[in-house]
């Protein structure tokens, strides 16, 4: 193994998803009210989102994301791009009050750059690179200590589809036998076994839609992680 993925979200960045979600919403919301006083915005939004997770096919998730936005749209379509774009750079931030520092996935990430391992974040992308960014800040870390970054930019397929997981190893030239998955939802990150990864699943801010867990290589909390790390081998 000399290649880490890793899911943003719960895993490298802790937080209340639901305390997210309404955060974003509110600071949205509030955002576009000059341009949309309608209160339906960020349901719009999310049916958009919806279309992007569900639609497989070669445009960027970027693409999807506006053509179904602006299906049936009369107003300026540039300058709700625009005010998209300054929000993500601005009142975004509102959202990092759901979120928290793990002192543990700190020292995870500092060991493994000095251990030589391949980083990279493969986010669900659903957001563009500027918000991944910021809450990359927020979890305490630098994007520059990582080789890749997926964002809706730049990918073309979601999580949990296969798909989404070989346009990361297809971009990064990685043989699966040699790469780990970690992440906290064990639905969206755990799928990537298919291909023949292994997993390593967080639990403290564990997602689990279904009755029993599924099998993952590894399990344990933001510390058991760090203790693992400690323990890997260095790359030469």
């Amino acid at each position: 193994m000399d290649t880490i993925i890793f899911d943003l979200d719960g895993t490298l960045l802790p937080m209340d998803v639901n305390h997210f979600m309404t955060s974003y919403q509110e600071a949205l919301e509030a955002y576009f009210e000059p341009l949309n006083p309608q209160s339906n915005l960020f349901l719009q939004v999310m049916a958009s989102v919806k279309h992007v997770i569900e639609t497989k096919n070669h445009q960027t998730n970027e693409n999807k994301f506006f053509d179904h936005f602006f299906n049936d749209f009369t107003g300026s379509k540039d300058l709700y791009i625009d005010h998209f774009n300054q929000f993500y750079e601005t009142d975004f931030s509102l959202a990092q009050k759901s979120t928290k520092v793990s002192k543990e996935m700190i020292e995870a990430i500092k060991i493994l750059k000095e251990k030589n391992y391949k980083l990279i974040i493969a986010t669900n992308p659903i957001f563009p690179m500027v918000a991944n960014i910021k809450r990359i800040g927020w979890a305490g870390l630098d994007p520059e200590d990582f080789d890749y970054i997926s964002s809706f930019e730049k990918n073309k397929f979601c999580k949990p589809h296969l798909d989404f997981y070989k346009e990361v190893l297809n971009a990064n030239h990685l043989n699966p036998d040699n790469v780990l998955m970690v992440g906290n939802d064990a639905q969206e990150d755990l799928s990537v076994q298919a291909l023949g990864i292994k997993t390593y699943l967080i639990t403290n801010h564990l997602i689990n839609r279904q009755e029993t867990l599924p099998y993952t290589d590894y399990k344990g909390s933001y510390d058991d992680f760090l203790n693992f790390v400690k323990n890997l081998k260095e790359i030469r």
